[in-house]
């Protein structure tokens, strides 16, 4: 599938961003950050201020993206409550249930990785890129490939180098984690699950990297976003737009129902972000730490 492909929905087969760097040198190099003051470090990014357009489409962006998440957190409590009650049943709803959800928020973060590369790749804007860092990934495939982008930061490569490893890299984690949970999901809810505690388990760990996947994207779009000139802005609302999934043609209406009914009280119970680091919503059953730019200034 090339790369320029547009996502029709979010149950996409596989990464779609290029492992293979563009080659340096030539236009890209002369055009790169063209005028703009690049800061420090991605912790100066954070706190950097944005205009007003760009700020508006940036809290959008997250906006949309945690709202999302908040109903997958919320659907997955839900089924692990109704497992300890023993309704087994309706537990195998949820867990339909959370696959059409995290379909819809993996399909949404690939969208605006995407949108960066392609972006990048066409105008020759890239920001601060900070490396993966493993120990915030519980999957074995999340902390091989986090691993893998961590290593390679030691070697002195430019930053449209590491910018596209680092979008490469979580493009790769989360479609492995779309893949999976989809797979997963279907084993519990049809009732084929070898050990329903250790793939109940599974979800939860999946559900775990996805946020971090979350933050990283996050973080990533706010450098992104202080180095994109005026001139671009509408190019990139554009392509994120194009490149955002459409629904399923088929979309379970119970499943917009339970959406509807979740929504206002995830708006009305998500935490206020901290001004130094993306907001992380706050769920008993996660003991690891997700990333914050703190943590990448280190």
């Amino acid at each position: 599938m090339g790369f320029s492909e547009r996502q029709e929905n979010a149950c996409l087969k596989g990464p779609v961003i290029s492992s293979q760097i563009p080659q340096e040198g030539g236009l890209e190099d002369v055009i790169v950050n063209r005028g703009l003051r690049r800061t420090a470090s991605v912790q100066e990014d954070w706190l950097a201020w944005l205009p007003e357009e760009k700020d508006r489409l940036f809290d959008g962006t997250v906006n949309e993206l945690d709202r999302s998440y908040g109903i997958l957190s919320v659907t997955l409590d839900d089924a692990f409550n109704l497992c300890q009650q023993g309704k087994l049943a309706p537990a195998r709803e949820q867990a339909r249930m959370f696959a059409d959800l995290f379909d819809r928020l993996a399909g949404r973060l690939r969208g605006v990785l995407r949108s960066l590369y392609e972006h990048s790749h066409e105008f020759g804007t890239f920001p601060n890129t900070a490396p993966l860092r493993p120990g915030f990934f519980r999957s074995e495939r999340g902390q091989q490939v986090a691993r893998a982008n961590n290593l390679l930061a030691v070697v002195r490569f430019r930053a449209r180098t590491r910018f596209f490893r680092k979008l490469g890299a979580l493009e790769e984690i989360v479609a492995g984690l779309q893949r999976e949970a989809r797979e997963t999901a279907r084993e519990i809810a049809e009732g084929v699950a070898v050990s329903w505690r250790k793939q109940w388990t599974r979800l939860e760990v999946l559900d775990y990297d996805l946020n971090t996947s979350l933050r990283e994207t996050t973080i990533v779009l706010k450098s992104f976003f202080c180095v994109l000139p005026t001139e671009e802005l509408s190019a990139f609302r554009q392509r994120m737009v194009s490149l955002s999934p459409k629904p399923f043609a088929g979309q379970n209406r119970r499943s917009a129902q339970v959406i509807a009914k979740i929504e206002p009280a995830c708006r009305k119970a998500a935490p206020h972000a901290a001004p130094e680091r993306p907001a992380l919503p706050q769920n008993p059953r996660r003991g690891r730490e997700h990333p914050t730019v703190l943590d990448h200034n280190k």
